[in-house]
């Protein structure tokens, strides 16, 4: 049971981190940059996607 809770908040702590990330990124770009918004949500979307990918492929391949 202690691994898979080890797992779990790897997981929230990743997630978070990313999100916290992608935020200041997208803030950045936006105020600082100039970059249109919509251009940040879809480059957000699809990055948030290829880490979740990663995380959940770390996660299941992971041997208890």
């Amino acid at each position: 049971m202690g691994k898979l809770a080890y797992l779990a908040m790897s997981f929230f702590f990743a997630m978070a981190s990313a999100t916290l990330v992608a935020y200041t990124l997208a803030y950045t770009g936006h105020y600082y940059l100039g970059v249109p918004g919509s251009a940040l949500r879809e480059q957000a979307l699809i990055s948030a996607a290829v880490i979740f990918g990663l995380i959940t492929i770390q996660f299941l391949t992971t041997e208890e």
